[in-house]
């Protein structure tokens, strides 16, 4: 009789377990004493009302302003020393470049068809250098300028001939931004 008993406590107990795991749990939810205010949409403004910036929070493009900026210099023939108009523009371009200083610059050197290309890679150089060294003067650090020179070898126009207003336009610095 001791093992039915046995069975029986364990077999009820079991029985017990079971039914207490399966119920289930009801959550009463009260409703709230307000119902909550649905937001009104905001209206847009108008065109008339539009919210203006102030300069120092306007948006530049900065890609059209160096273009605008950054122009060729031009020279005088088999020179590399700086025209009045070349100062002009470079009196531009030095502000524009202190104002943005993670703008650096390749400033390329160039030559007519004229002369040797040895002699004018040697020329574009030295029209390059004087570029860079005007900035430098200005205040343009050394390190965000680069110089290279292409001589006779990018004509902006080629085949001038003995068109010397055609010569003119190919004697000249152009700049490439290398970084911004």
């Amino acid at each position: 009789m001791r093992t039915r008993t046995w069975i029986a406590i364990i077999a009820g107990a079991a029985c017990f377990l079971v039914a207490a795991g399966c119920s289930k749990k009801v959550t009463k939810v009260e409703e709230p004493l307000q119902k909550p205010k649905t937001e009104q949409p905001v209206p847009k403004p108008a065109e008339s009302q539009a919210v203006q910036l102030p300069d120092s929070f306007k948006v530049e493009d900065l890609d059209s302003k160096m273009k605008e900026i950054l122009v060729p210099v031009y020279f005088n023939y088999d020179k590399y020393d700086l025209m009045p108009e070349s100062v002009s523009k470079l009196e531009k371009i030095a502000p524009f470049l202190q104002s943005n200083t993670a703008i650096r610059v390749l400033i390329e050197g160039n030559a007519d068809e004229r002369g040797s290309a040895e002699y004018n890679v040697g020329l574009g150089e030295s029209r390059a250098r004087s570029i860079k060294n005007y900035l430098t003067t200005y205040g343009i650090p050394d390190n965000r300028m680069e110089i290279t020179s292409y001589g006779k070898e990018r004509p902006a126009f080629p085949n001038c001939g003995s068109d010397e207003s055609c010569h003119a336009k190919n004697r000249r610095v152009e700049w490439k931004i290398l970084a911004k």
